[in-house]
């Protein structure tokens, strides 16, 4: 009968000659233990001598150990009862066979376990393709994550596998591919969408003061908008103003796009403008100009260089 402390098997019938002789005990009753249990030798063994332990009892070892003939059960697995226990005297020691235990589900507890030593064989098996996830209540789950061209992300509660959507496609070989005409102006970064373009115009004759048109480079369906206009002085009239205005594709005058170069200017000097309003083009199939109108009342040298500066909108 299991108690706490000591328990005493006889050992004098279990002989190893002239052939082997086991002696057999069975271990019965359920208690919860107190202090560590040992199982002990009564008598004096010899070499090869066997005996055979038949445990059919339950106890509480959560605390204290089991130990028979000098070893200790394993801890939880004593509590599932019934299990056959090997043990040889080898002439110094008891050597104690526990391979045959049987463990209750559950038994095992984590510090039982060396690390690195759960193989993938002693994993349950898993669908192909699928991987380990942390599911409802933070038990592991199997996620399908093998549909082609999907992808896993976060959805913020969970790992999802999704098909990649939008302008972007992906094969199941990894390659990335973007379609022809799906990247628009506004889909790129802001310095991207940014261009800008000079002209140089002159008033030394009448020839050389008027409307001047200069195509703008959009592709069909693009437009642009264009912030900001600069004009650098390279000449300086001598007798009176220089005047620039832009124009936008209807020859209709951009607000705020007046520029004066006038006689009190140095070299270098520039003279900035922002168009408030009609300073939009949009391509629908016909080219598109920005025109630049100069105005002076004396021709005269006078040379100033304009920028136009503009950023693709579509």
């Amino acid at each position: 009968m299991v108690s706490t402390g000591s328990i005493t098997i006889p050992v004098d019938l279990a002989r190893a000659t002239p052939d082997i002789v086991y002696e057999n005990n069975i271990i019965t009753g359920s208690v919860t233990l107190a202090a560590t249990v040992s199982v002990v030798a009564g008598g004096t063994p010899s070499k090869g001598q066997k005996i055979r332990i038949y445990w059919d009892a339950v106890v509480d070892a959560a605390t204290f150990d089991v130990n028979v003939l000098g070893t200790n059960l394993p801890t939880n697995a004593i509590k599932a009862g019934k299990f056959v226990i090997e043990c040889l005297y080898d002439g110094t020691a008891w050597v104690v066979d526990t391979r045959a235990i049987i463990l209750e589900e559950n038994s095992v507890v984590t510090t039982a376990i060396a690390d690195n030593n759960v193989t993938n064989d002693k994993l349950a098996n898993m669908t192909r393709g699928t991987v380990k996830v942390g599911g409802t209540s933070d038990a592991p789950t199997d996620l399908d994550a093998k549909t082609s061209g999907y992808i896993l992300i976060g959805d913020g509660t969970d790992v999802v596998s999704v098909p990649v959507s939008g302008d972007l496609t992906l094969a199941s070989t990894g390659v990335a591919t973007i379609p022809a005409g799906v990247v628009t102006p506004v889909e790129a970064s802001a310095s991207v969408n940014q261009r800008q373009f000079t002209v140089e115009l002159e008033g030394d004759s009448a020839g050389k003061i008027g409307a001047i048109k200069y195509p703008m480079c959009l592709p069909v369906g693009g437009s642009c908008t264009i912030n900001a206009i600069y004009a650098t002085v390279k000449q300086v009239p001598a007798t009176d103003t220089f005047t620039i205005v832009a124009k936008n594709n209807s020859s209709t005058l951009m607000t705020g796009s007046q520029m004066d170069i006038t006689t009190a200017l140095l070299l270098g000097n520039v003279v900035a403008v922002t168009p408030t309003a009609n300073n939009t083009f949009t391509n629908s199939g016909s080219p598109v100009y920005i025109t630049l109108e100069t105005s002076k009342t004396t021709a005269e040298a006078c040379i100033v260089d304009i920028t136009v500066c503009y950023t693709i909108t579509a």
